[in-house]
C-alpha cells in the first residue's frame, strides 16, 4: 500500500507544478511613451495606447508619433508588428517619400528592428531596402 501511496503524491504533485501559473503575458501590453533607438541615434519617440485589455494573438495597440500613426499587432510569442505605407519618412534625413516601415519588436527586450523600403526617390539615394536595428526605451 506504500507504493500506491507515494505513486499518488507523486502524481498529484506533478499536477500541481503542472498547473501553476507560469509568468504572465501581462508585460507583454506596452503603453506609454517610448524613444526608438536605433544604432547610433533616437529615431522617433511613440506613444503606445493598447485596445486590448488581455493580450492575445491579434491584439492591437496604437502608435503615434511626430513621424508616423499606425496600429501594431501582436503576434503572439512576445512579439509585435507594425506596418506603416503611403509616404513614410524613409528618407536618410527623414523626409517622406512613397514606401514602407515594417517594425518588429520583442516586448520583453524591446529589442527589435524596422525594415525600410524606398519606393520613391530621396534625395541623393535610389529607392531601396535596409533594415535598422531598433531599441524602444520608456522615456
Amino acid at each position: 500500500m506504500r507504493v500506491g501511496r507515494v505513486l499518488v503524491g507523486a502524481v498529484v504533485g506533478c499536477l500541481a507544478l503542472a498547473a501553476a501559473p507560469v509568468a504572465s503575458a501581462s508585460e507583454d501590453l506596452l503603453s506609454g511613451s517610448f524613444q526608438v533607438k536605433g544604432p547610433n541615434e533616437v529615431l522617433d519617440t511613440w506613444n503606445i495606447s493598447n485596445l486590448c485589455n488581455v493580450i492575445e494573438t491579434g491584439c492591437l495597440a496604437n502608435v503615434t508619433s511626430p513621424l508616423i500613426e499606425g496600429q501594431a499587432v501582436y503576434q503572439g510569442a512576445h512579439t509585435w508588428m507594425m506596418r506603416v505605407i503611403g509616404q513614410v519618412p524613409v528618407c536618410p534625413d527623414k523626409t517622406k517619400t512613397k514606401g514602407a516601415m515594417v517594425f518588429v519588436w520583442n516586448s520583453q527586450t524591446l529589442q527589435g528592428q524596422v525594415t525600410e523600403i524606398q519606393q520613391g526617390n530621396c534625395q541623393m539615394t535610389r529607392p531601396g531596402q535596409s533594415q535598422v536595428p531598433i531599441t524602444l526605451v520608456p522615456a
